[in-house]
Order: structure tokens, then sequence, then C-alpha cells
């Protein structure tokens, strides 16, 4: 079973730590509000209030051990940067930080964080994708400028040969898999 320690229980927090917990994480979310965390209490396997910036909490807690950890304290960015390093120095798998903006990003690199989220910008750039390529059902981000997606069929299809579509020509598209209804 994963093991994730999130950080900082806002609303982007709380979402990560609900969402891994019902897809069958064991879960410990920490915040130094206990209303933050009483009210996720039902939801996770841990809800805890401390300071995370101190590094005895986090190892009492064995956050070292964690499979992954999610940084979600943009707000208070200092405290994200000395969290980000504390949970790296404790040998976390891996680290995720949120940011607010690219500067806080760089920095959050720099000290440690294996990946940084911008949740609002990530999110608006996936709306944008989902509006542009409205057949999209699912998609995966591969590197700048690809994407595996799962694609309906356009009614305008229904009947041509793949040659006559000219998928990659006309559509930027290289198909990878057909799957027929039965």
């Amino acid at each position: 079973m994963m093991k994730v320690a999130v950080i900082g229980l806002g609303r982007f927090g709380s979402a990560v730590a609900v969402g891994l917990a019902r897809g069958g994480a064991e879960v410990l979310a920490v915040d130094t509000s206990e209303k933050l965390v009483e009210e996720l209490a039902d939801d996770v396997s841990v809800a805890v209030a401390f300071d995370a910036t101190d590094a005895s909490h986090l190892k009492a807690y064995k956050v070292g051990a964690m499979d992954a950890v999610i940084v979600a304290m943009a707000t208070n960015f200092e405290a994200s940067v000395m969290v980000t390093m504390q949970c790296k120095a404790l040998g976390t798998k891996h680290v995720y930080a949120k940011a607010l903006n690219s500067m806080q990003e760089a920095v959050l690199r720099r000290v440690g964080a294996d990946s940084v989220v911008k949740p609002e910008q990530d999110m608006g750039l996936r709306l944008a994708d989902h509006l542009l390529h409205e057949r999209g059902m699912e998609f995966v981000q591969l590197p700048e400028g690809y994407a595996l997606r799962r694609v309906n069929v356009p009614a305008e299809w229904d009947g041509k040969t793949l040659a006559e579509l000219n998928l990659l020509g006309t559509h930027r598209l290289n198909l990878v898999q057909i799957l027929r209804r039965t």
C-alpha cells in the first residue's frame, strides 16, 4: 500500500489527501490548523495538527519512510521550502511541492522538490487542451507537444479507411490502437 503524507490542508491539499485515501493510499494529513485536521479526520488514515517546519514532528511520524510527500503550503512559502528540504533530508522518496508561480517553482526544485505543481496553471492548461480536443476522453501527457489520447470516433469518419482519413496529415494523430464495441 502506498504511504503518502500531505502537508497543508487547504483546498488543494485536502482534495489531494481525500483523493489518495479514496484510491487506497495510506494518508497522513498534516496542518497547523486543528479545524482543518478535524474536517479530514474521517477521510484519511491519520490526521494530525503540528508545525511541519519542526523536523522532530516529521521524524516522529516517519515522513522519511513515506513513498511520497505532498507539500501543499504555497501561501507560506518559507515554510514550504523548509518542509521540502527536511523531507528530502529525512529520505522521502518523492516530494511534490505546490508553487504559486515560476519563481517559487525554481526555488522548490533547487531545495530538492522532485516535482512541482502549480494547480491553477496546470488545470488551466488541461482545460484548454480539453476544449481544443473535445473528442479526447482521456489523455496522458508526454514530452512537450505530445500526448496519448483515447478519442471517440467522429461520425464523419464512419465507413472511411485509414488512408482516406489521413490522420497524421489532417489531424496530427498517430493511431496506436483501435477498440471496437462488441
